[in-house]
Protein backbone atom coordinates (compact mmCIF):
# COMPACT_ATOMS: atom_id res chain seq x y z
CA UNK A 1 0.00 0.00 0.00
CA UNK A 2 1.89 3.20 -0.95
CA UNK A 3 1.99 6.12 2.13
CA UNK A 4 -0.37 8.44 0.63
CA UNK A 5 -3.56 6.27 -0.04
CA UNK A 6 -5.74 6.13 3.22
CA UNK A 7 -6.12 2.55 5.08
CA UNK A 8 -9.50 1.23 4.96
CA UNK A 9 -9.24 -2.05 6.44
CA UNK A 10 -7.46 -3.12 9.51
CA UNK A 11 -5.95 -6.49 11.39
CA UNK A 12 -7.93 -7.41 13.96
CA UNK A 13 -6.89 -10.58 15.10
CA UNK A 14 -6.70 -12.64 12.02
CA UNK A 15 -9.29 -10.86 10.61
CA UNK A 16 -9.23 -8.16 8.06
CA UNK A 17 -11.86 -5.33 8.75
CA UNK A 18 -12.84 -2.77 6.96
CA UNK A 19 -13.11 0.74 8.48
CA UNK A 20 -16.65 0.89 8.92
CA UNK A 21 -18.69 4.64 7.68
CA UNK A 22 -20.54 5.64 11.13
CA UNK A 23 -24.13 5.75 9.73
CA UNK A 24 -26.98 6.95 12.26
CA UNK A 25 -27.60 3.35 13.27
CA UNK A 26 -23.74 2.95 14.56
CA UNK A 27 -24.05 6.50 15.56
CA UNK A 28 -26.92 5.32 18.20
CA UNK A 29 -25.05 2.44 19.39
CA UNK A 30 -22.25 4.39 19.82
CA UNK A 31 -23.76 7.00 22.13
CA UNK A 32 -26.19 4.43 23.91
CA UNK A 33 -22.40 2.65 24.73
CA UNK A 34 -20.22 5.97 25.64
CA UNK A 35 -21.99 7.23 28.30
CA UNK A 36 -19.78 5.27 31.04
CA UNK A 37 -16.70 6.78 29.61
CA UNK A 38 -18.16 10.10 30.92
CA UNK A 39 -19.28 9.15 34.13
CA UNK A 40 -15.59 7.94 35.14
CA UNK A 41 -14.22 11.31 33.81
CA UNK A 42 -17.00 12.72 36.19
CA UNK A 43 -16.17 10.76 38.99
CA UNK A 44 -12.21 11.59 38.34
CA UNK A 45 -13.01 14.95 38.73
CA UNK A 46 -14.79 15.02 41.69
CA UNK A 47 -12.20 12.39 43.56
CA UNK A 48 -10.43 14.56 45.68
CA UNK A 49 -6.44 14.32 44.36
CA UNK A 50 -5.46 12.33 47.43
CA UNK A 51 -7.26 9.46 46.09
CA UNK A 52 -7.17 9.37 42.47
CA UNK A 53 -4.10 7.65 41.99
CA UNK A 54 -6.52 4.73 42.99
CA UNK A 55 -9.56 5.38 41.42
CA UNK A 56 -7.08 6.14 37.82
CA UNK A 57 -5.89 2.32 38.71
CA UNK A 58 -9.40 1.37 38.76
CA UNK A 59 -10.52 3.30 35.46
CA UNK A 60 -7.51 2.15 33.48
CA UNK A 61 -8.75 -1.24 33.68
CA UNK A 62 -12.75 0.05 32.70
CA UNK A 63 -10.64 2.01 29.81
CA UNK A 64 -9.40 -1.15 28.21
CA UNK A 65 -12.52 -2.72 28.51
CA UNK A 66 -14.53 0.37 26.71
CA UNK A 67 -12.00 -0.02 24.31
CA UNK A 68 -12.81 -3.57 23.36
CA UNK A 69 -16.63 -2.75 23.34
CA UNK A 70 -16.34 -0.26 21.25
CA UNK A 71 -13.94 -1.99 18.78
CA UNK A 72 -16.60 -4.89 19.13
CA UNK A 73 -19.44 -2.52 18.32
CA UNK A 74 -17.97 -0.62 14.96
CA UNK A 75 -16.23 -3.76 13.73
CA UNK A 76 -19.24 -6.16 14.68
CA UNK A 77 -16.81 -8.69 15.37
CA UNK A 78 -17.79 -10.69 18.81
CA UNK A 79 -15.94 -9.51 22.11
CA UNK A 80 -14.80 -13.16 22.97
CA UNK A 81 -13.10 -12.77 19.39
CA UNK A 82 -11.56 -9.65 20.09
CA UNK A 83 -10.45 -10.71 23.71
CA UNK A 84 -8.84 -13.71 22.55
CA UNK A 85 -7.64 -12.80 18.96
CA UNK A 86 -6.66 -8.73 18.65
CA UNK A 87 -4.53 -6.58 20.25
CA UNK A 88 -4.72 -3.72 21.91
CA UNK A 89 -2.80 -1.97 19.71
CA UNK A 90 -4.77 -3.18 17.17
CA UNK A 91 -8.09 -2.20 18.44
CA UNK A 92 -7.30 1.45 19.22
CA UNK A 93 -5.83 1.66 15.46
CA UNK A 94 -9.34 0.81 14.54
CA UNK A 95 -11.03 3.19 16.76
CA UNK A 96 -8.28 6.44 15.56
CA UNK A 97 -8.92 5.06 11.80
CA UNK A 98 -12.92 4.76 12.19
CA UNK A 99 -12.30 8.06 13.98
CA UNK A 100 -10.46 9.98 10.73
CA UNK A 101 -11.95 7.71 7.80
CA UNK A 102 -15.72 9.55 9.33
CA UNK A 103 -13.91 13.24 9.97
CA UNK A 104 -15.37 13.24 13.11
CA UNK A 105 -13.00 16.44 14.27
CA UNK A 106 -15.38 18.43 11.51
CA UNK A 107 -18.52 16.89 12.28
CA UNK A 108 -18.21 18.11 16.12
CA UNK A 109 -17.35 21.38 14.61
CA UNK A 110 -20.40 21.63 12.78
CA UNK A 111 -22.37 20.33 15.44
CA UNK A 112 -20.97 22.65 18.16
CA UNK A 113 -21.87 25.56 15.31
CA UNK A 114 -25.20 24.90 15.64
CA UNK A 115 -25.48 25.40 19.36
CA UNK A 116 -26.74 28.13 19.94
CA UNK A 117 -24.76 30.97 22.00
CA UNK A 118 -26.89 30.68 25.01
CA UNK A 119 -26.79 27.15 25.16
CA UNK A 120 -22.76 27.50 25.39
CA UNK A 121 -23.08 30.36 28.06
CA UNK A 122 -24.89 27.72 29.87
CA UNK A 123 -22.58 24.96 29.41
CA UNK A 124 -19.60 27.62 30.40
CA UNK A 125 -21.01 28.75 33.44
CA UNK A 126 -21.79 25.00 34.48
CA UNK A 127 -17.72 24.32 33.75
CA UNK A 128 -16.63 27.38 35.97
CA UNK A 129 -18.85 26.49 38.86
CA UNK A 130 -17.49 22.96 38.30
CA UNK A 131 -14.06 24.31 38.21
CA UNK A 132 -14.49 26.89 40.87
CA UNK A 133 -15.85 23.86 43.60
CA UNK A 134 -12.79 22.01 42.90
CA UNK A 135 -10.78 25.05 44.48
Amino acid sequence: MFPFLKKDRVQLGRKQIEIPKLTRARLKKLTEHIGTIGEYLVKLFLTPESDRAVFIVAAADVTIDEIYELTSLLSDLPIEYLDEQASLVECTEFLRLTWEKNDINTALGNVSGLIPPMAQQFVQSILARMEHAKG
